[in-house]
């Protein structure tokens, strides 16, 4: 049995902030892979501008060619639903069947999780990981912690990443302003939305 962890998200654009995370989990060795998972449609962000999908892609793929143990999936960007977690998990359940699944997710997330589309069946069967985001309060985000396994049987382990407020509307924010933002994306991410004049 392989543990594969998800990261999914918009990715509008990949940033530091999901490097970090991704290398956290490099360091604690959580999981045999990882699988980055691009959204077509994020059910929060619905009626927004985001870049175009196959940009997106092309971005996750530049980070992922320089990580042997990282792949990119296409599952919910070729979709064209809504991305829901629970019905994305459990198809790439099917998908690798015999692994474990851990999907990881931020503090803002995890509190929220029970109101998720299916989440109280999120939550019984499937396992997370947290990877804490700056500005939640640890005292909250333990007793939700607690209360999930109590309640659902839910196995959630928390990730110790550095963590790094960045966000995707601050280097847009740059982009157009024409201020770098080396120190907000990874490098060949930065090479991409220039060449491809992205964001302005």
């Amino acid at each position: 049995m392989k543990n594969i962890g998800i990261l999914g998200g918009t990715f509008d654009p990949f940033h530091l902030g999901h490097l970090s995370i991704m290398e956290a989990a490099a360091e604690e060795r959580l999981f045999d892979r990882v699988i980055l998972l691009p959204a077509r449609v994020s059910p929060f962000k619905i009626g927004r501008e985001i870049a175009d999908r196959e940009d997106r892609l092309a971005m996750l793929e530049c980070v992922a060619a320089e990580y042997p143990s990282v792949t990119v999936s296409r599952l919910e960007i070729d979709s064209t639903r809504v991305s829901y977690t629970f019905d994305t998990l459990t198809e790439m359940q099917k998908q690798c069947p015999g692994d474990r699944l851990w999907f990881i997710v931020g503090s803002d997330s995890l509190l929220s999780l029970e109101r998720w589309y299916k989440g109280r069946e999120l939550l019984r069967g499937f396992s997370f990981v947290l990877a804490p985001r700056p500005g939640f309060d640890r005292t909250d985000t333990e007793a939700h912690i607690q209360r999930y396994r109590e309640l659902y049987g839910t196995e959630i382990r928390i990730l110790h990443n550095r963590l790094k407020n960045i966000s995707s509307t601050e280097i847009k924010k740059n982009i157009r302003e024409g201020k770098p933002i080396d120190s907000l994306v990874p490098g060949p991410v930065a090479d991409y939305i220039n060449e491809h004049r992205l964001y302005q």
